[in-house]
This record gives C-alpha cells, sequence and structure tokens, in this order.
C-alpha cells in the first residue's frame, strides 16, 4: 500500500485544515522530504498518523506516560482553533487498487471527549469498516509492525539497549507469524480445558492425579506470576513517580536559581561588572557636582525668583523713562479741553478722568536704587533656567535610576549566591535532585530484577503446561466413556504439539532469515566491513549479539553512538523486509546522532530502498547541502513545515526550506 494524502484540521501546533499530496513511486523516485525545523511539528505528523489508523493502541508509542487516551486527544486540540473540530485523515491505496481514507475526528464537550471514525472505500462511506476498523488495520498493517515502518529515529535508537529490546519481542514475533500461531495455541488449549470435565472415570484415574498435582502447580505458578506481575507493577509506577519527582525537583532547581547556583563564578564575575558600572555612574554624578551650574541648580527657585524681579524692575524703568511723554500728553489734552466750550462742572469731570487712565501708564513709588543687568546677563539667565536646569534635571534623574536599578540587580545577586550562606536553597534542592536520581537508578534495577523473575516463572509454566498436555493425552488415550470428548482432546493435543512443533520450525526458519537480513543491512549501513561478522539472533530467547570475523561476541557499548544508531536501524530495516508486509516508511528525525560517513550511508544505502514509499521528516541540519543532492534524483515530492510566528502555528507548503 501506499498513502494518497495526509490531512490535519487544527491537530496540535496545525491550526485550521492542512493537507499534503503524496505521489507514488515515480522510476526510481520513493522520496518524499518534509522539512520543518525544531518545535515546528514533525513529530506531530508522525504521531497524526499514527492516530489515524491505529486510534488507542497509538498511545503508548505516541506519549508513553500519557495518563489517558482522552488526555493524549484533548492535549491535540490547537488551542487557537476558530471552529470545536479536530480530525487527522489518511488516505492510502492498497495493493489490489482500493482507495481508503480513514478519519478519525474529535470535538471537546465540557471536560469529556466526543470521538468517531469513519472509513470511505473507493469515494464512499462504508460504515460497517468504519465499525470494524481496528481489526482491518491489523490485516492491513498490524500495529506490532507498524513500529517499523514509521518510527522517530531518537527512540528507534533504544533498541541498542538491552533493556528496550526485550520490549519488542512480541513485536519480532508478530514480523515472523509467530503471535499468530500462539494464539491458535490459546484457544486450542481452552477447549481442552472445557472438555475435559467431560471426561468419565477422569477423577479417579493415576494419569489424573499426577495431571491434578500439575494443575495445582500451574495454579500456584499462575499466583506467584500474577503476584510478581502485580509487584513489577508497583515497581514501574515506583519508577514513574520518582521520574515525576526528579522532574518537579528539577523545576523548582531552576526556578530558585538553580542556573546561577550551577555558574556562581560567571554570577560573581557580572555582580564585579555591575559593581564597576555603578561607580561609572556615581563618577559621572560627581562630575554634574562638580559643573558651575549645580550649584545655582540647587537654589533653582532664588535663580528664578532673581530673573523675574529683575524682568518687573526693567518694566518699571520702562515707565519710569515714559513719564515725560505722558504727562505732556496729559498737558495737552487737558489744554484742548480748558480752552473748549464746557462748563466747569463738565471740564471737572473730564480732568479727573483723563488723569486717573493717564496715571496707569506712569510709575508709581519712590525711586529706589537698582542695579540693572545687562542684556548678556539677561540671556545668561534665560538659558540657564530653560536649558541647563532642565537638562541637568534630567540627568541626575537618569543617573540615579540606573544606580538604583544596579544596586537592585546586586542585591538579587546577592540572594542568589547567598554570600553570607554558601548552601543556598538551590544547593539544596540539587542535592535532593541527585538523591532522587540514585533512588531511580536503584529502582530501575529492581524493576529489571523482578522482569527476569516473572520470565523465570512463565519458562516453569511452559515446562508445566507440556507435562499437562501429556497427562491430557494419556488420559484421552484411556478413557472410552465420552468418545467425543477424548477425540476431541486427542486431536487437539495433537495440534497443539503439531502447532509447537511448526513454531519452532516456524522460529528458527525466520528469525535465520532474519538474522541474515540484519547482518546484511548493518553491513550495508556500516562501512567496517571487518567490524561485524554477522548479528545473530537466537531462536528461542530472541535475544541479540553482534559476532566478529572470529566469532567473538562484540559489546553493544564497543560500537560508537552512530554505529549503534546504525545496529538499531539495521535490525527495524530487517523486520520489516522478513515481516513481508509491503508499507511506506515514514522516518522522523533520520540522521541527528550519525557523523558525515554514516549519514553518507543512511541516505544512499537505506532510504532510497526502505520501501517504495519513504517519507522523510528533517531538520535544516540533516538532509541539506551534499547529502540533498545524494538523494535528490530518488524524491518525488518537497514539502515544508512553515511556522507562521504570528499566529502560532504551521502550514505545509510546497518546497524544501525554501530551495536549498
Amino acid at each position: 500500500m501506499y498513502f494518497t494524502k495526509i490531512e490535519l484540521h487544527n491537530f496540535g501546533i496545525y491550526k485550521g485544515h492542512h493537507e499534503m499530496c503524496l505521489s507514488d513511486q515515480i522510476g526510481n523516485r520513493n522520496v518524499t522530504l518534509i522539512g520543518g525545523l525544531n518545535g515546528r511539528g514533525k513529530t506531530t505528523f508522525l504521531d497524526a498518523i499514527l492516530l489515524a489508523l491505529y486510534g488507542k493502541q497509538a498511545l503508548k508509542y505516541i506519549q508513553e506516560n500519557a495518563r489517558s487516551y482522552e488526555r493524549l486527544l484533548i492535549e491535540h486540540i490547537n488551542k487557537h482553533a476558530t471552529d470545536e473540530l479536530t480530525y487527522v485523515a489518511v488516505s492510502l491505496c492498497l495493493d489490489d487498487g482500493t482507495a481508503l481514507r480513514v478519519c478519525r475526528n474529535w470535538k471537546l464537550k465540557g471536560k469529556k471527549v466526543d470521538e468517531s471514525i469513519s472509513v470511505e472505500k473507493n469515494g464512499t462511506i462504508d460504515k460497517y469498516l468504519g465499525e470494524s476498523w481496528s481489526y482491518y488495520i491489523e490485516e492491513i498493517l498490524p500495529f506490532g509492525i507498524a513500529r517499523f515502518f514509521f518510527f522517530d529515529n531518537e527512540k528507534i535508537t533504544q533498541l541498542a539497549d538491552d533493556a528496550s529490546f526485550e520490549q519488542i519481542k512480541t513485536s519480532i514475533k508478530s514480523a515472523i507469524g509467530v503471535s499468530t500461531i500462539e494464539k491458535a495455541i490459546t484457544h486450542i488449549d481452552e477447549v481442552i480445558r472445557r472438555k475435559k470435565d467431560a471426561l468419565q472415570a477422569f477423577e479417579k484415574s493415576e494419569v489424573n492425579q499426577g495431571y491434578q498435582e500439575v494443575e495445582a502447580q500451574l495454579k500456584e505458578l499462575n499466583a506467584k506470576i500474577e503476584a510478581a506481575r502485580r509487584e513489577a507493577e508497583v515497581l514501574k509506577a515506583n519508577c514513574e513517580s520518582i521520574a515525576i519527582a526528579i522532574d518537579t525537583k528539577e523545576k523548582k532547581f531552576w526556578a530558585s536559581g538553580g542556573d546561577l547556583t550551577l555558574s556562581r563564578d560567571a554570577i560573581k564575575q557580572e555582580k564585579e561588572k555591575i559593581k564597576a558600572y555603578v561607580q561609572e555612574v556615581r563618577d559621572e554624578i560627581m562630575l554634574r557636582v562638580s559643573d558651575p551650574a549645580t550649584p545655582l541648580f540647587m537654589c533653582r527657585k532664588l535663580v528664578t525668583q532673581a530673573y523675574d524681579e529683575e524682568i518687573d524692575e526693567q518694566k518699571k524703568a520702562a515707565l519710569k523713562l515714559s513719564d515725560p511723554i505722558v504727562e505732556s500728553i496729559q498737558k495737552n489734552i487737558l489744554d484742548r479741553f480748558n480752552q473748549s466750550d464746557f462748563d466747569d462742572r463738565t471740564l471737572r469731570i473730564i480732568t479727573d478722568i483723563v488723569k486717573q487712565e493717564i496715571r496707569k501708564f506712569t510709575s508709581v513709588g519712590e525711586d529706589m536704587e537698582h542695579i540693572n543687568m545687562s542684556h548678556t546677563t539677561m540671556l545668561l539667565f534665560d538659558k540657564l533656567i530653560v536649558e541647563i536646569f532642565h537638562s541637568l534635571d534630567q540627568k541626575i534623574k537618569t543617573l540615579i535610576s540606573h544606580v538604583d536599578a544596579q544596586e537592585n540587580e546586586l542585591m538579587s545577586l546577592d540572594a542568589h549566591l547567598g554570600e553570607s550562606d554558601e548552601k543556598t536553597m538551590a544547593m539544596k534542592l540539587y542535592e535532593t535532585l541527585k538523591e532522587y536520581e540514585r533512588k531511580k537508578a536503584l529502582a530501575d534495577d529492581q524493576y529489571k530484577k523482578q522482569q527476569s523473575l516473572i520470565e523465570n516463572l512463565e519458562h516453569q509454566k511452559e515446562i508445566l503446561h507440556s507435562k499437562r498436555l501429556q497427562l491430557i493425552k494419556a488420559i484421552a488415550e484411556k478413557e472410552n466413556t465420552n468418545d467425543d470428548n477424548s477425540r476431541i482432546i486427542k486431536y487437539s493435543v495433537m495440534s497443539i504439539e503439531v502447532l509447537n512443533e511448526f513454531k519452532v520450525r516456524l522460529q528458527r526458519e525466520k528469525i535465520d532469515k532474519l538474522s541474515a537480513t540484519a547482518t546484511e543491512c548493518f553491513q550495508t549501513l556500516v562501512e567496517k566491513d571487518s567490524l561485524v561478522s554477522k548479528i545473530h539472533i537466537d531462536t528461542d530467547s530472541l535475544d541479540v549479539t553482534i559476532l566478529d570475523p572470529d566469532g567473538h561476541v562484540v559489546l553493544k557499548n564497543q560500537l560508537s553512538a552512530g554505529e549503534q544508531q546504525m545496529f538499531a536501524i539495521s535490525i527495524v530495516w530487517a523486520l520489516a523486509r522478513t515481516s513481508g508486509y509491503k508499507a511506506p516508511v515514514v522516518i522522523d528525525t533520520p540522521m541527528a546522532r550519525l557523523d558525515s560517513s554514516h549519514r553518507a550511508n543512511f541516505v544512499n544505502n537505506y532510504l532510497p530502498s526502505a520501501s517504495s514509499q519513504v517519507m522523510v521528516l528533517s531538520t535544516d541540519e540533516e538532509i541539506y547541502g551534499r547529502y540533498l543532492d545524494m538523494i535528490r534524483e530518488n524524491v518525488v515530492n518537497y514539502f515544508t513545515l512553515h511556522y507562521r510566528e504570528d499566529e502560532q502555528c504551521t502550514s505545509i507548503i510546497n518546497g524544501y526550506f525554501e530551495g536549498m
């Protein structure tokens, strides 16, 4: 199968509707490059594919510590969406030409999530297919195998660790078809359990006594396994609780100035710089104090008062100089009126009015001795009051503000440094954090030991099951009172024996093929031909060992970080090829930990061969430059996840990093 379109609507960082139309393989062009800087939605894009196809099954792979599937859906609703609907959809074409579109949508109603799924088959809604999609997708591409086709390269690298590899043994069984056989054996065994009660004379037979003992042992063993699993869950919860506590302590540590605590020398240097700057500001203040204008500024009210009084005196002087002229004007006016024909009473009234009005424009009071300022002095006064005093006021306020700010900063740094007590709160938190990390290491070790105990008990259970089957077979052969049930049990036991043998043979054959394929893949990706002669996978335990040309075991920690990642990719690649399924390969952050030589091998040898449709979610520091040139002839589509700062969301645009 191959993808034809991916749709995201208000999903995560993708606000509104976005879609990516994909091309089928054209000649040797099978790679789709999707560029995006960190935090631009690459992993969210991969999550959308897994969520659309597998729903709740994808919960652990998308977010291993997620509290619930409902919480996962809520957390992936875009916070700035203009409508209430969120959905992801994947359109794909099967090998027989059938076109499917699966759309998973949800909306928040109060504190609950309303989720639904619809499936279109060849453009028409298929209600039955929508209701049974979780079963149908397992036929197309089981989720246990999907992890080998859709993966975050950083997570896949964890396969190089033994503990992580233990967790995917079930997926390996799925890839080689063994899980189906084990399910069939489980169902047949259940048939035997139901039929054994119908056998007559079963209770008194000697064989039955042995059977009862085995059943009692199995019951006791199952109780031990159940108790061990509960203990493992408690230990796992303890590990998770400590991990949460570590995260909380880390946040408190950084919030309380942890970065300052871990960088005391740098902070002290910064403190000295601030002190030097404060001294420079104070020196400038002293320079301002020594300025000739500063003393006058300190008594600027008196200076302004003297200036205003001088203006008043100049006005009085001007009036005094005009007195003779005003008196002459008054005399001329009165003479004119005296020469007129007005009677004495009218003439007295007019004379009083004129004198009253003229008196307003004459100087009054006694003459006082006054020293007039020169014009130049007045100009200097004016400049001093209007410009210099205002400038000094602003500068002094600014300098004082700078001193206050820097002294506040010094007080803040002093509080963090704790000069009077070297053991600050942040340091105490740091010591507590280290103690929690030691507890976490101890808890992880206890959890691993508990897992080993469970495996040992399971092995004992398998031995008892084998013994039980032999006893049931003997009972079925000896007892004839219930031929039908005996025959059913007999042939059921034979079927289980055949299936067990078939499982062993199939597992050996498939594992041998998987080992050879993994070896071939690793040698293709790693240039050191002498490093590894074979990747061996044990047919029973599925443990993986790396052998050198002399047959000696190469420990995984002897490999470089890049070689370990190549080893993990080789296992995944081999599992995908061995599974027999044909599906697109989607890789997130493919080359973050690879050096240049491994990057070249990864680009040249893996990407074009991984599948008929390969989608690579890459940063601008991975598939770029010469690595882009290496793969260019295999690329069929280019896209970029473009982040719009103004809307705080990502859009899917054509092209790759603006034509890089």
